[in-house]
């Protein structure tokens, strides 16, 4: 499965509480999937909208659902951070960018 999803959480202020959600789901999660590259969860503060939204990998499709994620398309590397993953999960998610 090659689905990513998102969800909006907020502004700034309002998206702490489900950004800690999201990484103390996580976790747990990644653990038992033996700490995959490809499972990460990121987001991205849009300025104009003052919206945080995550963006789930596919291989975190069970912590998106958790959140009532939505099937989006792959977003682009500019502008986003990673809330929780291995930091090799850039290189594999995003490979055409050499990160």
């Amino acid at each position: 499965m090659n689905t990513w999803q998102s969800v909006e959480l907020g502004n700034g202020i309002e998206a702490y509480k489900p950004s800690l959600q999201i990484q103390e789901i996580f976790t747990p999660l990644f653990v038992a999937a033996g700490c995959t590259h490809d499972m990460a969860v990121f987001s991205r503060y849009d300025h104009e909208k003052n919206i945080v939204t995550a963006y789930f990998s596919p291989s975190a499709q069970e912590i998106a659902q958790i959140f009532n994620a939505t099937t989006c398309e792959k977003p682009s590397p500019p502008g986003l951070a990673l809330l929780i993953g291995d930091v090799h999960c850039w290189q594999v998610l995003f490979p055409e960018k050499g990160m």
